[in-house]
């Protein structure tokens, strides 16, 4: 719609969907050859090239960090326009006139959906320490009680994780977890009905130190971190501890109350109540080391052009 051409590389786990909308592409539109292309590889020398690449004007990504990072590192020597969509470490920030019983199920549900394996997942749950047990037993009930297995089933919530070198990470970052402190509630391992496959089982953690590795590393997995605080501005000093800045949540019965907090948060998006953020009218994007730019909406479309000012006599 733009006006570009596009060469679409998908990630290396899961080229399924990019093949897939290559050939709807070419057999199902009037869109010329050439305009949009895809190309599949294993070798991260192709995703280099690409970056390098001066005949590519921008690059558009979606994926973590440190390959955000070295795709901006390629890109500086040709200057090019890039627009990233990376991690995350989302706050959801439960405030203590919340109605648990609603708003903590299903926080314990976003966590296991897609194993957990989403960059807007709030993965780190701010409890006030006056309901914080109240809190911790609802959560504990919602993981346990989460469908783990085949994908394809459709009474099933939560799969496997993408590899058993991303299952081995969130076990690892689990354990760290449990080394600096914090609290097993539920989880933490391999489900034993489940041998085939990279399953893990939905994770909880309390008494989590804020700085520690499982507070502050994006995970990728079914694992919710829970945090107490005391005061409204504790609880958004603790969000906002963190090199992420693209997603968060806040809940509360008084909206107004939730809405000033919201408006404290360092993330490019927030939900308040429920109340999704995205939408495909709705700029989304991150903020700090969670991107750059934005997708969706009149702001997004605009990524892809370039303003051109033309002096000429009347």
């Amino acid at each position: 719609m733009a006006g570009n051409t596009v060469v679409l590389k998908p990630a290396q786990l899961t080229p399924w969907s990019g093949t897939e909308l290559g050939r709807i592409v070419a057999e199902e539109t009037d869109i010329p050859p050439g305009v949009f292309n895809v190309v599949v590889s294993n070798a991260n020398e192709v995703g280099a090239a690409l970056s390098a690449d001066p005949r590519v004007d921008m690059i558009t990504f979606t994926g973590s960090t440190a390959t955000g990072r070295a795709i901006l590192a390629a890109a500086a020597p040709t200057v090019k326009k890039t627009m990233m969509e990376l991690g995350g470490k989302s706050a959801h920030i439960v405030l203590d006139d919340a109605k648990f019983e609603k708003c903590l199920p299903m926080a314990a549900m976003v966590a296991c959906v897609m194993s957990g394996q989403a960059c807007i997942m709030a993965s780190r749950i701010l409890l006030p320490r006056s309901r914080y047990g109240e809190g911790i037993e609802i959560l504990k009930a919602a993981m346990e009680a989460t469908p783990v297995g085949d994908p394809w089933d459709p009474g099933v919530l939560q799969g496997p994780q993408i590899s058993e070198t991303q299952r081995q990470k969130v076990l690892g970052l689990i354990q760290s977890g449990i080394d600096s402190g914090a609290r097993l509630i539920t989880g933490g391992g391999i489900p034993e009905n489940l041998p085939v496959g990279y399953f893990t089982q939905p994770t909880l953690l309390a008494d989590v130190d804020p700085d520690s590795r499982v507070a502050q590393e994006e995970i990728f997995g079914p694992v919710l971190t829970v945090i107490p605080y005391d005061t409204d501005d504790e609880a958004v000093a603790i969000a906002n501890n963190s090199i992420y800045g693209l997603s968060g949540e806040v809940t509360g019965v008084d909206t107004e109350r939730a809405f000033r907090i919201a408006r404290r948060l360092r993330t490019g998006n927030v939900t308040v109540n429920g109340r999704s953020h995205f939408g495909i009218t709705s700029p989304f994007g991150g903020t700090k080391q969670s991107g750059l730019g934005r997708r969706n909406g009149d702001e997004g479309f605009r990524e892809y052009l370039e303003i051109k000012t033309i002096g000429h006599p009347a």
